[in-house]
C-alpha cells in the first residue's frame, strides 16, 4: 500500500462519524530541509556523497469526544536526491488510533493503522536502496456487557493486514479474538482475566509457516497521580502448520510476562520501566502508540526503524527504562534497553542487543535551543558469529524566529563498528531545516 493511500485511509476513517457538532485538536509542522551527506551509502568501500532536498509535513490529531476518541500522529517526507545517485522517493511513519462509541458500555469500533520505514536486510547498512515501507491495519469491534457496577465482560475480534513494500514474505492477514472478565477494584484499579486466540495466515509463498496462537494472562492496572503501573502474567501457546515446506516448524509455549511503570517522581523528573517476556514477530514489533511519534523532534528525517521484517516468530525478551528531567532552560533524558530474540524457526537470526540513548537540550536564550543526542546499540548475532555497534550522534542548534517560524541546524555523525570485514562505516550529515508550525 502506498503511502498516501494509507494517510488518506487513516484520516478519513479517524473523522467517521463526525458531525458538525465535533471538534478535533489538529496541530501540524511543514518544513523544508537541505542536506548534505559525505557517505550516503553508508559503505566502508564505496562511499557516495550526495545532497537532498526534503520537503515535509509532521502532524497530530487528538480527538476526544463522547462518541469518537481519537489519536494519530505522523510524518511524511519527499526525498529529492539532487545529484541523482539514488531514486527519489517517499517516506513516512504513521500512527492512528480510533475508537467510535457506538452504545455506550455495549458496542465500539476501533480501527487502528501504524506505518514506517524498516530496513530490507537489517545486516546491511541503512543507505537509501536499503529501505522498505511497511504498513500494519488493524481494525474490528469491541462487545460490553456489565454484570454489576464493577464487574463486566468484554469480547474482542480483531482483522489485521500487513504489507511490506520489498519483503513480501512478511505480508499476512491476522484474525484475533479475545474474551475478558475486568473486575474495577476502586476508582484507579482494575484487574482482568483474558483469553485470546489468533491465526496468521501469511498471503505470500515465501512466508510462513502459518500458526495459531492461545493465550491466556492476568493483568492489574493501577493509575495514579503520579504513578502509572500495567502487569500482565500468562502463559502462551504456538501451533505452526506442518508441511514439507518447513521440515523445522515444531509447537512452542511458554511464560507470558509483561509489565510498564511511570512514575512522575516530582514536577521535572519522570522514571519509566518496562519488561518482557513474550512470543512476537515483526507486525506486533512495529505497532507503536501515537503519543511516542509525537516527540520525535521536528527537523532532521523521517526516524527508520531496525526490526527484522520477516515472517518468523521469535521468543522475546526485553527490558527497557528510562528517566527524564526537564526544567525551565534545560532538560536531559536517558533511556537504556536491553533485548534478546530467539527464532523459532530459524535460529540463524538469533540475535542479543543492548545500547541507549542520551538527549541533552539548552536553552541559552529565549529563542534559541541547543540539545545534543547520542544513540548507541551493540548486536551480536551468534549463529554467524557477528558483532555490530551503531553509534549516532546529533548536536542542533533551533532559532525560533516568530511564532510560527523556526530554523533548525543539525551535525550528524553515524558510525558503525563491525567485526566483519567491509561492515562498517562512518558517515557526517549536515542538516539546514526551516520550519512552519501551526
Amino acid at each position: 500500500m502506498s503511502m498516501s493511500k494509507t494517510l488518506a485511509r487513516a484520516g478519513a476513517l479517524a473523522l467517521a462519524g463526525y458531525g458538525t457538532a465535533y471538534a478535533f485538536q489538529l496541530d501540524y509542522t511543514l518544513s523544508g530541509a537541505l542536506s548534505h551527506s559525505d557517505n550516503l551509502s553508508e559503505s566502508a568501500t564505496n562511499p557516495i556523497s550526495e545532497s537532498t532536498l526534503i520537503p515535509r509535513i509532521d502532524f497530530n490529531l487528538k480527538e476526544e469526544g463522547a462518541e469518537v476518541q481519537a489519536r494519530a500522529a505522523g510524518e511524511i517526507e519527499y526525498r529529492d536526491y539532487l545529484g541523482n545517485k539514488f531514486d527519489n522517493e517517499v517516506r513516512g511513519q504513521l500512527s492512528t488510533v480510533v475508537n467510535w462509541i457506538i452504545s455506550p458500555r455495549r458496542f465500539s469500533f476501533d480501527f487502528e493503522d501504524y506505518a514506517s520505514v524498516q530496513p530490507v536486510n537489517v545486516l546491511a547498512s541503512n543507505a537509501p536502496n536499503n529501505q522498505q515501507q511497511t504498513n500494519v491495519l488493524t481494525l474490528g469491534p469491541t462487545f460490553n456487557a456489565r454484570f454489576d457496577p464493577t464487574l463486566y465482560g468484554q469480547a474482542d475480534l480483531r482483522l489485521s493486514d500487513s504489507t511490506a513494500s520489498v519483503t513480501h514474505e512478511f505480508d499476512s492477514t491476522r484474525v484475533l479474538g479475545g474474551l475478558r472478565a475486568i473486575k474495577e477494584l476502586n476508582p484507579t484499579d482494575r484487574i482482568s482475566a483474558n483469553l485470546e486466540d489468533q491465526n496468521v495466515h501469511f498471503t505470500n509463498a515465501a512466508g510462513g509457516p502459518d500458526y495459531d496462537r492461545y493465550s491466556v494472562y492476568g493483568r492489574y492496572q493501577s493509575k495514579l497521580a503520579s504513578l502509572d503501573l500495567d502487569m500482565s502474567l500468562g502463559y502462551s501457546w504456538l501451533k505452526f502448520d506442518t508441511s514439507a515446506q518447513f521440515p523445522l516448524s515444531r509447537d512452542v509455549s511458554g511464560l507470558l510476562a509483561r509489565g510498564a511503570l511511570n512514575w512522575h517522581a516530582t514536577a521535572q523528573s519522570a522514571f519509566s520501566l518496562a519488561f518482557a517476556r513474550q512470543y512476537s514477530d515483526a507486525a506486533e514489533n512495529l505497532v507503536v502508540d501515537p503519543s511516542v511519534l509525537v516527540v520525535n523532534p521536528v527537523g532532521g528525517a523521517v526516524t527508520l526503524g531496525a526490526a527484522p521484517v520477516t515472517s518468523e516468530v521469535f521468543l522475546e525478551h526485553r527490558v527497557d527504562a528510562g528517566y527524564v528531567y526537564q526544567q525551565e532552560a534545560w532538560s536531559a533524558r536517558i533511556a537504556p534497553y536491553y533485548r534478546k530474540l530467539d527464532y523459532q524457526i530459524d535460529p540463524q537470526q538469533n540475535q542479543t542487543a543492548h545500547g541507549g540513548t542520551l538527549g541533552v537540550s539548552y536553552r541559552p536564550r529565549p529563542l534559541w535551543t541547543v540539545s545534543f543526542d547520542a544513540t548507541e546499540e551493540t548486536r551480536k548475532y551468534t549463529a554467524i558469529a557477528r558483532r555490530d555497534e551503531d553509534v549516532r550522534l546529533d548536536l542542533s542548534l533551533v532559532d525560533q524566529f516568530s511564532r510560527h517560524w523556526s530554523a533548525r541546524l543539525d551535525l550528524i555523525r553515524n558510525e558503525r563498528n563491525s567485526n566483519l570485514p567491509d561492515q562498517g562505516f562512518r558517515e557526517n550529515i549536515v542538516f539546514l531545516t526551516f520550519i512552519y508550525r501551526r
